[in-house]
């Protein structure tokens, strides 16, 4: 939580953060993110800590975007490359009852995982710029330009000129085909009623009554494995939750469980 707490606070020329300051509110998120039932300041909260390991950021990295209403871009290091890439951007789900208006300013933050042995450390990146070489947009915050290309400068002027023209937004475009085809998703992405229309039999098609439907989320964990000389395997998915719908005479009734529920939530 020290990382996310020097991210949100950064040191400017009106303010500098001591580590003391730092600590203090990162006592104050983990309060916040866990759910404790004792302030930051406690006595309490100095016993937890005697005994508290750290956060598996594969289990809580949504929950903490989430609970500090944040957008975090995790970067990781290859070692076979030697260079920083971004492995996840964890956006903030927004809730979708709330008006744009009353909906909450969130900030982006860059963490930096290390793994050690069998431990991940985070930290806060100050300068992302430094880190991967490249000059990003001061507008949408995501196109990164090559500062040591030859054609850099002109590159990065006719890209911010754009993008504070769009606001910082991205913009998608739409690319016809040369030859035009119906629209007709619903014939074209359903293989039982495409089939059936090609075969002329499309009066047998009938609506699925009765149905299962399931939803697996994934995570990706670092394991950095060797395998060889030059084999490596930099990470791997596990899972994270499932979410499963069932529609029967009974009714609808929907499932949901997910790693907060234990190991082994897909048997459950």
């Amino acid at each position: 939580m020290e990382a996310i707490a020097k991210a949100l606070h950064p040191d400017t020329q009106e303010k500098r953060y001591m580590p003391n300051n730092i600590i203090s509110l990162a006592r104050e998120y983990l309060v916040e993110v866990l759910d404790l039932p004792f302030k930051a300041k406690s006595r309490e909260m100095t016993k937890y800590l005697k005994t508290f390991e750290g956060l598996d950021y594969q289990k809580y990295s949504q929950i903490i975007t989430q609970k500090l209403q944040v957008n975090q871009n995790i970067y990781f290091y290859d070692e076979d490359s030697k260079a920083y890439y971004q492995s996840q951007k964890i956006i903030y789900m927004y809730d979708v009852i709330l008006q744009l208006s009353e909906q909450p300013v969130i900030s982006n933050v860059d963490i930096l995982i290390v793994q050690s042995s069998n431990l991940q450390h985070a930290f806060a990146i100050a300068n992302k710029e430094a880190l991967k070489g490249l000059k990003f947009c001061p507008f949408c915050q995501l196109k990164g330009l090559d500062t040591k290309s030859s054609n850099y400068s002109r590159d990065y002027e006719r890209y911010i000129v754009k993008c504070e023209q769009r606001g910082g937004n991205l913009v998608k475009t739409i690319q016809l085909d040369q030859v035009q085809k119906p629209y007709c998703p619903h014939k074209v992405q359903n293989k039982t009623y495409a089939y059936l229309l090609a075969h002329g039999k499309e009066q047998e098609f009938k609506p699925m009554q009765y149905y299962i439907i399931y939803d697996l989320e994934t995570v990706e964990k670092i394991v950095n494995k060797s395998f060889g000389k030059s084999n490596k395997q930099i990470s791997e998915l596990i899972p994270l939750s499932v979410a499963s719908t069932i529609k029967n005479k009974a009714g609808v009734r929907t499932i949901y469980y997910d790693l907060r529920n234990g190991d082994d939530f897909i048997k459950q």
